[in-house]
């Protein structure tokens, strides 16, 4: 059963170690994101239904066309037959031109809208890739500290068999190094899952076993301007502002089309009739013919329920708080990434090369002396843990900063 599972983790190994991987840089994967999200060419539809929209908002009245036969008993008392044709045409002022400046400004909304989908999209597949990047790190390195543990536990099975060590010293190292292997498979399993994340975005989630991602050094240097001018700097750029501004156009624009909605609109009808001749004897006439002329004026009475025009001014007011309110969720989303980014560089640069460095070569010197048997287990141990924690500190902090990065620049509207 022992023998089973070590060639069962083995082969998981092995299979990991066989993913036919293409490199996979941060530029290509927000090309592949925005060439294959799914969710990202519906809403572009969006543009092409406010197109449309637009031009159906050209539209003009369409003309009603009548037409009457009369019969006057023409069988019986020789009243004669009549037939009449009416054309009508409704007319109702500033309407038209009304609902096309409102069908504009909402395809410009739209528009709006789009820009900050796609912004929001680019920083969810920035922080999705570099998640993907430090998975990947976190597994080579829990793999590396699975073979490590792995040949102090062969070295220790050696030692006891030759009656070097203690029996209780090689089984604790046995049963470090199969913990070492059961994070090494967590590691290898929250990779794949970082993975499948980064390939939904792509549009394709079988594409999360075709790639690896390959950390691009990104230039993460922080703007040389005050906050101040950074934030006015996010309030020209951000596509969300530019939204909440439009909308407030929108609303404007809908107020003046319920207001136009209250016109007094009239039909003007231009009818044509023909009469045959009456051959009655009391009352004879002979054929004839006509021509109508008419204007139908509905009485608006409708008009003293100001309901749908208090509706729209009210949409008008809250568009002018929401644009108020975004502008200040952006000054604080901008001071907020700044500081994000600012602590996260911090942290980065205070595990310089040199902390690094000198804590392998501390654990290199414990690994040597354990094997000449100048330190205990228990020392080795914990200078192992504290050298693993530092590589895994500097790998998170490597991706907390780089997403940090990312995060700032869509808070800035780049």
């Amino acid at each position: 059963m022992k023998r089973y599972i070590f060639l069962l983790i083995a082969a998981v190994f092995t299979a990991a170690g066989a993913r036919p991987a293409t490199p996979l840089t941060i530029d290509s994967c927000l090309t592949a994101v925005m060439d294959g999200n799914i969710a990202l060419a519906a809403e572009k539809l969006n543009l092409s239904v406010a197109e449309a929209e637009v031009r159906a908002s050209h539209i003009f009245n369409d003309p009603s066309l009548g037409v009457e036969y009369a019969n006057n008993d023409d069988h019986r008392m020789q009243m004669g037959q009549g037939v009449s044709v009416e054309l009508g045409y409704t007319f109702t002022p500033g309407r038209r031109g009304a609902a096309i400046d409102l069908a504009k400004s909402e395809a410009q909304l739209e528009r709006a809208l789009f820009d900050d989908y796609v912004r929001n999209l680019k920083y969810e597949a920035s922080a999705a890739y570099f998640e993907a990047v430090k998975a990947l790190r976190l597994y080579q390195l829990a793999l590396s500290f699975s073979d490590s543990m792995d040949r102090i536990a062969r070295g220790d099975s050696l030692g006891l068999a030759i009656g070097e060590i203690r029996e209780v010293d090689a089984m604790s190292t046995r049963i470090e190094a199969r913990l070492a292997r059961a994070d090494a498979r967590q590691a290898l399993a929250d990779y794949n899952d970082a993975m499948l994340n980064l390939a939904v975005l792509m549009g394709n989630p079988s594409l999360a076993d075709q790639f690896e991602p390959v950390s691009d050094a990104l230039p993460m240097v922080l703007p040389e301007v005050d906050d101040a001018t950074l934030i006015e700097s996010a309030l020209d750029r951000r596509a969300d502002l530019r939204a909440a501004l439009k909308n407030v156009d929108v609303a404007a624009k809908a107020l003046t089309v319920a207001g136009r909605e209250r016109n007094l609109e009239f039909e003007v009808a231009l009818g044509y009739n023909y009469n045959t001749e009456v051959r009655n004897e009391l009352a004879p006439a002979p054929k004839f013919s006509g021509m109508t002329i008419g204007v139908t004026i509905p009485l608006k009475f409708s008009n003293h329920n100001k309901g749908a025009v208090n509706a729209a001014r009210f949409r008008k007011q809250q568009a002018e708080q929401q644009y108020a309110q975004a502008r200040i969720e952006i000054e604080s989303d901008v001071l907020s990434s700044l500081r994000g980014f600012r602590t996260s560089l911090d942290q980065l640069q205070s595990l310089d090369s040199t902390t690094l460095v000198e804590s392998e070569k501390i654990y290199n010197s414990y690994l040597d002396a354990y094997s000449h048997g100048d330190v205990s287990l228990v020392e080795l141990l914990e200078v192992r843990r504290n050298y693993e924690d530092i590589q895994k500190l500097h790998v998170e902090s490597q991706c907390a900063t780089s997403t940090a990065y990312v995060r700032l620049q869509a808070a800035l509207g780049l």
